[in-house]
């Protein structure tokens, strides 16, 4: 790896804030708020996640905080948790498969169910667009779900997130192949 491809260190201490919601670096102690949030949106996230299981704790919850945080320090994956007013968890969302060479990365996000329908999804999407397109510096921020995913693909698209169209069988977990539609954030997107 040359110089060039090792990411600038990026503090943990950011926090992106807009809409009525903040996103804060998803920690250790978000764990069991994670797990409920989780198992409250079960039937939501089947079939639309591939980390998604029905016999995760919230000891898997820690120990994926713990790889997050490692990830952030690589400059490879960035995790933040969706807070609503009072710091009610809503959410998590990342940019993860930092490429420096690319300048690019993917964004994901997910909603618990009892929040959804509110625009947390849209708020979050464009807030970590946008610091991945800004502070970040990347070049292109994607955003891929299945295509059967109708509410994360109206979110996309309320971002502001450009839709490119799908590939087809580009994902498979749980032996079975999904059609995923992408959607991409560009510097220009934000006057950048």
């Amino acid at each position: 790896m040359s110089s060039a491809d090792v990411p600038p260190p990026v503090s943990r201490d950011v926090r992106l804030a807009g809409g009525g919601i903040e996103l804060r670096p998803l920690d250790v102690d978000h764990a069991v708020a994670i797990d409920e949030a989780v198992r409250e949106s079960a039937a939501e996230l089947k079939g639309t996640v591939p980390w998604w299981r029905p016999d995760a704790t919230v000891a898997d919850q820690r120990a994926w905080a713990r790889f997050t945080r490692d990830a952030w320090a690589q400059g490879t994956l960035y995790a933040f948790v969706i807070l609503g007013g009072g710091g009610t968890l809503l959410g998590a969302c990342s940019l993860e498969g930092v490429d420096r060479r690319r300048s690019s990365a993917n964004l994901s996000y997910w909603v618990r169910t009892s929040a959804t329908g509110r625009g947390v999804a849209r708020t979050a999407a464009r807030l970590l667009a946008g610091w991945g397109v800004g502070p970040l510096g990347l070049h292109r921020v994607e955003i891929s779900m299945v295509t059967a995913n109708a509410a994360s693909r109206a979110a996309a698209s309320a971002s502001g997130a450009v839709a490119e169209g799908v590939l087809r069988n580009k994902a498979r977990w749980g032996g079975q192949s999904y059609d995923m539609a992408v959607f991409s954030v560009v510097p220009a997107d934000f006057d950048l």
